[in-house]
Formats: C-alpha cells, structure tokens, sequence
C-alpha cells in the first residue's frame, strides 16, 4: 500500500506517536475527554461546552465532534484540528486550527501517547466489518471486556461517503479512489455517552489528504492492505 504524505494543509498530520507493545498492563480503556450537554442539545442549545483553548490537543490525538451553534464539523487526526462545513456552491471549507475563542458544542478527544503495531486489513466493504475488524484486534490485545480505544486507518478508499453534520444545513458527500486516514473511537460500553451511533461499536472520521477534506463517516469501501493501528496507551 502507498504511504500516505502528509499536506501542507494538515500541518501536525504526522501520525508520529509511538508505535510499541507495552510492558506494562494492557489499557482497555482509554481517557476519553468528553464534553457534551446532551438535555441542552435536545432542547436546541447547542452553545459551547469547551474552548479549544481550554484542552490540550496533543501531537498523536484524535477525536470528533462539533464546533459551537454546529457550525463546523470536528475531525482530528494524527493532533489536526480539521474543521469544515458545507458551503453554498455544494461543496465544503475546510480548515485546520481554530480560532481565537471558538469552541465546540460536542467534542470527544483522546491524546494518544503510543500505538500497537499495525496489521493488515483485508477488503473492507462496510462500516459495519471495519467495526468487526476492529473489535477483533481489540480482543486480540486482550481487551476481551470494556472496551475504549482509539484507532488509526491509513489506506485508499473505493468509495466512502461522509457527511458534515452542521447547521443550518448540512453536506453530504461521495469521495472515491483517495488515501485516507480513518480515525476514531472503538467502543462497547458508554456508546450514547461518547456518539457511537446505535448499533455498531465505531465512530468514524475520514481524512482525506489530498483533497483538503474531512468529516463524519456513513459508509466506506477499502481497498485492501490498508493498516490499522490499535491504541496502546
């Protein structure tokens, strides 16, 4: 599989957290820093419940969610900040870094600090085997009980489609035939808590590096050989 090169655009996009197995206990559950008002969401109030100033975004991060009044959409990856939303020509306007003040409605962020070595995934044709996929590499690290970890995906996709979940309108795109990093958070207990949609075990995000992209994943085709790396702490 190609190496993905990073852009210009993703400035801390460099994936250059420690790759190692440690010595010490297996981490099955990581530090999820979560900030949300999930009574205040539903009844439409959707102001900041964190400043980016406020939290530490480290070099090998990752995390989702979204900017204060929904306006943009949260990826970060590999210590990015990706923030985009739909813009009125049917595309989107990406950027990396926040603004002075900005903060984010919802934002899920865990600080990676090293990752197991990575393994090689067949085909993957659904959100749904990706999620299996990665719950077997979990289990396999030993982590045959509650589980959250993050993980990291560098290949090329057949077919993804991702959305921007903002407001007052949303976007949804199709991106086919580009490296991508997916990235994320494998969870099997407090699912509502951290944004695991109903039903499956992942939240997923796409970066696409060539393209200025990221966002929130609905479905996704990989070609096979992508390589996937399990949090390790």
């Amino acid at each position: 599989m190609r190496k993905l090169v990073c852009s210009a655009l993703l400035l801390a996009c460099s994936g250059c957290a420690t790759v190692s197995t440690p010595d010490t206990a297996t981490v099955c559950v990581a530090n999820v820093q979560s900030f949300a008002n999930h009574e205040a969401g539903a009844g439409g109030d959707f102001h900041p419940n964190v400043l980016f100033s406020d939290v530490r975004i480290g070099p090998a991060a990752v995390g989702y969610g979204a900017t204060g009044s929904r306006g943009d959409e949260i990826t970060i990856s590999d210590g990015a900040l990706h923030l985009a939303r739909p813009d009125a020509a049917g595309g989107y306007r990406h950027r990396v870094g926040a603004a002075e003040g900005e903060g984010a409605y919802m934002l899920q962020l865990i600080n990676v600090e090293a990752w197991r070595a990575p393994s090689a995934l067949p085909a993957i044709s659904s959100l749904d085997t990706l999620g299996a996929a990665i719950g077997n590499q979990v289990g396999a690290a030993g982590c045959s009980g509650p589980a959250k970890l993050v993980y990291r995906i560098e290949g090329r996709v057949r077919r993804a489609e991702w959305s921007l979940d903002t407001l007052p309108q949303r976007g949804d795109f199709v991106t086919e035939g580009q490296d991508v990093v997916v990235a994320g958070l494998f969870a099997n207990v407090e699912q509502a808590k951290h944004f695991v949609p109903e039903g499956r075990s992942i939240h997923a995000h796409a970066v696409f590096p060539a393209l200025g992209a990221a966002g929130h994943l609905k479905s996704l085709e990989l070609e096979p050989g992508a390589r996937l790396q399990i949090q390790a702490r």
